[in-house]
């Protein structure tokens, strides 16, 4: 039964379009590319989400700021990460290295043209995998973890911390 619905959907026509656009249009690959890894990184946020709010063992003011938190930091992730892609996986981004790195190939077409495919689909990934999510979004988080604690300081009178 799931490999009859499986199949009908890898056999459908929206499904057919998307892989030979993909197959033509090397920024739509990378956009692909990264909107999966992106999902698949806000499925997990969700996850983990859920699992901090049914785990009785955390302490109930801990634990609606620890699912806030990473509530904040996935969406946070998705936006640093698409943002950074789509940056990334640009005509003109693209241009900049791939005339540069893949001069050898000027007299190759069509290995030229393989080569800037393939490095728009790994630079779009690792950019925004690395440079947005371990780099950026960890920054955001913080700002948003200390704004957070400022705010609760402030409401019970306690001292703020400062960032």
């Amino acid at each position: 039964m799931i490999q009859k619905v499986a199949s009908s959907i890898a056999n459908s026509s929206i499904v057919k379009n998307h892989i030979v656009k993909s197959a033509t249009d090397p920024k739509f690959l990378a956009r692909t590319l990264l909107i999966t890894s992106v999902s698949k990184d806000v499925f997990a946020y969700a996850l983990r989400v859920k699992n901090t709010l049914n785990n009785d063992e955390i302490p109930k003011e801990k634990k609606n700021f620890t699912a806030k938190m990473d509530a904040a930091t996935c969406a946070a992730t998705a936006v640093t990460q698409i943002g950074a892609g789509f940056i990334v996986s640009s005509e003109k981004f693209q241009s900049f290295f791939t005339d540069k790195l893949f001069k050898s190939l000027k007299d190759s077409p069509k290995e030229l043209k393989n080569a800037k495919a393939a490095f728009n689909a790994v630079s779009t990934l690792v950019l925004a995998s690395i440079g947005a999510k371990r780099i950026l979004t960890p920054l955001f988080a913080t700002k948003i973890a200390s704004y957070n604690k400022e705010q609760k300081g402030e409401k019970s009178g306690n001292i703020s911390l400062k960032a």
